[in-house]
């Protein structure tokens, strides 16, 4: 063994020990939503990478695809509002085996089915209701676990879904030997059966939160109109905090770029760059190599460093990805290549950090509501830029790509300020 092969060996070696340690310390509903992730996640990325040319071979246009992702990210907004009234109301584990089935269930096998466009856009409509279950999901899933951890849980979270990507390689085996249509119909009738199974099996496993529950007994018979009063002092808390306010814009301008990369990506692959249908399928794959490494030996090193360069650093480096698929030649698997890699690290670090400032930004009783509110002004900014990405890949697939660069350098120009707001607000909590 050369010697300078020891220090690396024993800093993966310690690092691998610390990633274990942390998910072996999960208990209770973190520890059984992280476990039965990847059978959710893996008939999602076997179907996700395909889904924008499915519709395409079914005859929808780029406008209608860009429009059903803009009337699904509008009516996400509608159901966040509501979500943490429904949360609240029926409990956190019974609102999310209702709405998942709902809003998965149902979709797949619409989706499996699909003729044109109207279905996509039923579909879309119905699976919208996500954002419902999404608050129930994410209250189950946290709130009986230190706030310290939670940075962890979205970790372990994100390396369920990498884990489940690695099978995403197999979508592109089945399109080469089955053709697109009947590919897809196959993929998505393997997701009904096992997101479905992974619900019921789920709701067997969890208890409801000890916060749920003071819930239930105190406001669980209220009428909507007073939860919607107590919305009013909770704005008045959330704007209080410029964090905060820093950390909603971030989420913002990053799902911006979630959204255009799982729009418009395959169909700028496919159709302009120039790559066979049957290949696109390697750079998810290469995507979750990529986070799980950064996930297993980087992560568990970020709270002890603090978390904001950490953030700002990532984000930079999804800019970096945007702009090269912006100048990528055709056929260039190189700049596609390098392009997944930045985008898979600075996922890796900006998502689970992003998304832990925001749970940690509102206090514990207010939880599902202040998350209603979040997501429900989230979706209602994010809402045009589907149908935005639509208009603009009719001139260029690659004009949606710009939008995206410029949302996430906005959020790392945010994420640079987060330190020089906080030094500000330690001063004058000193002073």
């Amino acid at each position: 063994m050369v010697p300078e092969e020891v220090p690396l060996i024993r800093f993966v070696q310690k690092q691998l020990r610390t990633t274990f340690g942390v998910l072996s310390s999960f208990k209770g509903n973190a520890k059984t939503c992280i476990m039965l992730e990847p059978l959710w996640g893996i008939p999602y990325n076997l179907y996700s990478t395909y889904a924008s040319v499915y519709m395409l071979a079914l005859g929808c246009s780029k406008i209608q695809i860009g429009l059903i992702s803009s009337i699904s990210l509008a009516l996400q907004m509608v159901f966040s509002f509501i979500s943490g009234y429904v949360t609240d109301r029926l409990g956190r584990r019974r609102t999310s085996i209702i709405f998942d089935l709902i809003s998965w269930s149902i979709p797949t096998l619409l989706w499996a089915v699909a003729q044109n466009f109207y279905f996509f856009l039923v579909a879309g409509a119905i699976n919208s209701l996500v954002r419902i279950v999404a608050n129930s999901w994410t209250c189950l899933m946290i709130e009986d676990t230190p706030a310290r951890e939670r940075v962890h849980i979205f970790t372990w979270i994100s390396v369920a879904g990498i884990l489940a990507g690695f099978f995403s390689p197999l979508a592109g085996l089945f399109v080469d030997r089955f053709d697109m249509v009947p590919a897809m119909r196959g993929m998505y009738l393997f997701a009904f059966v096992s997101m479905t199974f992974m619900f019921f099996l789920r709701n067997s496993m969890v208890t409801e939160t000890r916060v749920g529950l003071e819930k239930l007994k105190e406001g669980g018979h209220g009428d909507i109109r007073k939860t919607f009063r107590e919305y009013t002092g909770i704005i008045r808390h959330l704007v209080s905090s410029p964090v905060t306010i820093i950390a909603f814009l971030i989420n913002i301008l990053l799902n911006i770029n979630i959204v255009t990369r799982g729009t418009f990506l395959s169909i700028l692959l496919t159709k302009t760059l120039g790559f066979p249908e049957g290949t696109i399928a390697i750079f998810p794959f290469v995507h979750a190599g990529i986070m799980l490494i950064v996930f297993v030996l980087v992560m568990p090193s970020v709270n002890k460093r603090g978390t904001t360069w950490p953030l700002f650093f990532g984000i930079v480096l999804l800019t970096l990805s945007a702009l090269l698929l912006i100048a990528s030649p055709p056929l260039s698997y190189l700049t596609i290549i390098a392009s997944t890699i930045l985008a898979s690290v600075g996922t890796a670090l900006a998502m689970p950090i992003s998304d832990t400032l925001v749970a940690n930004s509102v206090s514990e009783k207010d939880r599902a509501k202040a998350m209603s509110l979040f997501y429900g002004s989230f979706f209602a900014l994010t809402a045009p830029f589907g149908y935005l990405g639509g208009k603009l890949s009719t001139i260029s697939d690659r004009l949606p790509f710009v939008i995206a660069a410029a949302a996430v350098f906005a959020a790392a120009v945010l994420a640079a300020v987060i330190p020089i707001v906080e030094k500000k607000r330690a001063a004058a909590s000193a002073g």
